[in-house]
C-alpha cells in the first residue's frame, strides 16, 4: 500500500480496530480483516492464517479491556503501529514482554492484511519503516 493510501486509512482504521476489540464486536472485526489475513504472534509458533482462524482466537480474548497505562498509535510509510503498555498483558511462555506489546498492522484498503506482534518497540518501529526516525519529541 502506498503512503497516500495509508494516510487515508490512517489512524482512524486503528481506532476502529481498538473499538471493535473493546466492544467484542466480531462482525466489525471481520470487516477490518481481509479474507487472507495473517497474524504473526510474538513467537514463531503463534501464527493465524485467514480470517476464520484469527476470529477464532479473538473470540477467546474479547472484549479487550482498555485499562492499560498507555496506548501509542503511529503511522509509517506502509504500516500502522499500535503499542500497548499494561501490567495485564498476556505473557506467552518464554517471552518477556516487559509490560508492553507492539502490533504492526498492514492495511489493504479499509482492512488489515497482516498483523505482526513485537515485544520491543524498536523492532516494531523497524518493521513499520520508522526505525531511526524521530517519532515523538
Amino acid at each position: 500500500m502506498n503512503d497516500a493510501a495509508v494516510q487515508r486509512a490512517g489512524l482512524e482504521l486503528l481506532l476502529d480496530w481498538i473499538d471493535a476489540l473493546r466492544k467484542a464486536d466480531l462482525d466489525a472485526v471481520h470487516e477490518l480483516l481481509v479474507p487472507d489475513v495473517v497474524w504473526y504472534g510474538l513467537s514463531d509458533d503463534l501464527v493465524c492464517t485467514g480470517r476464520p482462524a484469527v476470529l477464532d482466537v479473538l473470540r477467546e480474548q474479547v472484549p479487550v479491556r482498555c485499562d492499560g497505562d498507555a496506548l501509542e498509535l503511529l503511522r509509517g510509510p506502509a504500516h500502522l503501529v499500535l503499542g500497548t503498555r499494561s501490567d495485564s498483558l498476556p505473557h506467552p511462555p518464554g517471552i518477556d514482554v516487559h509490560g508492553q506489546i507492539y502490533s504492526v498492522l498492514e492495511p489493504r484498503g479499509d482492512a488489515f492484511a497482516t498483523i505482526r506482534d513485537f515485544a520491543h518497540r524498536a523492532d516494531a518501529l523497524n518493521a513499520a519503516g520508522l526505525a531511526g526516525q524521530r517519532v515523538w519529541a
